[in-house]
């Protein structure tokens, strides 16, 4: 009810009182007429939304995404939300008018506001909008809300639909630049071992006591008069380890350690797939090995603050060869320690996130890496890509030295 309908109420009543009083037949009729249009307002808006219907549909565009093999755009880039409203009634609706909440969308403008002055009957009404992707996530609905106030607006009824979205997300990233595709920097980061117990075939072999009988191979067997075992190759490990804390998450909107962390990830994963390598993400509350370009993404889209970190990981993973991307806020959490470990190993290099949260202590964080000395690139608000772009060099240095980028 708004406050023109207790306007007519209020102009009802004293007009009643009048009529009353002065027994004028015209009055009664005039006071008759308020009352009529306030019922009428009062039925209408309700029975306009009752046969009405509304669909919703996610309009990729068919060129312009920055990754068309993701299935889904990247922050910062554009989607088209395409809306049918339908009236399946015998009559025409006025006035509807359309709530559209955009849940990818930055806080500020994910309410989306339409008029529809007619609908015809028994037919769609299709009109779209263009969103800006805000911020990574996989979204699987959304609301949509139709309003309609009468032929007067002095009641308002409303309608909520909760329609499928299905609209997934992805981080956006920076390519490192100055970086060698491949090579022997590459090389050096992973290499195959053999074995008779991995899951890709490699070769045969002769058998050797302890060998496991169900790997024998039979064919060469029969063909040498010898017993042959089959050999297989262990997964390759992933070319470049990348670790982040996700037990906390330190900054306001997008400008958060842990969105940079994920950035930070997502470049480094993009680095590695153009150099046909794969890539080690530890974070979360499991970890992912050897993953390819999608997977990564897909895995990074979905992450989410938690204090259940694959902890076990971050103390068991890589060795002297492995490339390690450690990526740190400036305030000492639960995983700072095991962290420092993991960075201070092999090719370690130390991404700290600094300025994000108001009691930081960078020193101290830096310290508890130790004798490792690994390379420390800091990065602050605002200052990522110059980071990445700086990452991407400190992969490929072969020295191990302290410095830093404000």
């Amino acid at each position: 009810m708004t406050r023109g309908a207790f306007a007519f109420i209020a102009v009802g009543l004293v007009v009643y009182m009048v009529a009353s009083q002065t027994q004028v037949g015209w009055l009664y009729l005039f006071d008759s007429i308020i009352w009529s249009l306030l019922a009428l307002s009062a039925i209408l808006p309700g029975y306009s939304l009752k046969s009405l219907r509304v669909e919703q549909q996610v309009q990729l565009p068919a060129s312009g995404l920055r990754e068309p093999s993701l299935g889904g755009p990247l922050e910062d880039e554009t989607t088209e939300i395409r809306l049918k409203v339908s009236n399946i009634g015998r009559l025409p609706r006025y006035f509807i008018k359309i709530i559209a909440d955009c849940p990818f969308e930055q806080p500020e403008a994910r309410r989306k506001n339409f008029l529809l002055t007619v609908l015809k009957p028994r037919s769609p009404t299709v009109f779209s909008y263009t969103a800006t992707c805000y911020r990574r996530g996989y979204y699987s609905s959304s609301s949509i809300i139709l309003e309609s106030g009468g032929p007067l607006g002095l009641f308002v009824r409303r309608r909520s639909f909760k329609l499928p979205l299905n609209l997934t997300v992805y981080p956006a990233y920076y390519r490192m630049g100055n970086v060698p595709l491949a090579g022997q920097e590459w090389v050096e980061w992973g290499q195959g071992v053999k074995s008779s117990s991995a899951s890709e075939f490699y070769g045969s072999r002769n058998y050797q006591q302890g060998d496991p009988l169900k790997h024998v191979h039979w064919r060469n067997t029969a063909r040498t008069g010898n017993f042959m075992i089959k050999e297989f190759e262990q997964a390759q490990q992933g070319s470049v380890t990348v670790a982040f804390d996700t037990s906390r998450d330190f900054g306001t909107g997008r400008e958060t350690t842990l969105e940079y962390s994920i950035k930070i990830a997502a470049s480094l994963a993009r680095l590695a797939t153009d150099s046909g390598r794969s890539i080690d993400i530890l974070a979360g509350q499991m970890a992912l090995h050897n993953s390819d370009w999608p997977t990564a993404m897909d895995y990074l889209t979905r992450l989410e603050v938690t204090e259940k970190a694959a902890r076990a990981d971050l103390a068991t993973v890589s060795g002297a060869s492995q490339a390690t991307v450690v990526i740190v806020p400036a305030v000492v959490t639960g995983q700072t320690q095991a962290l420092a470990k993991l960075g201070g190993r092999g090719r370690g290099v130390v991404v700290l996130l600094e300025g994000f949260a108001p009691d930081e202590s960078p020193e101290k964080v830096i310290s508890s890496f130790g004798a490792g000395n690994p390379k420390i690139i800091r990065c602050s608000p605002g200052n990522l890509e110059t980071t990445i772009n700086e990452l991407g060099g400190a992969l490929f240095q072969n020295s191990e030295s302290s410095g830093g980028a404000g």
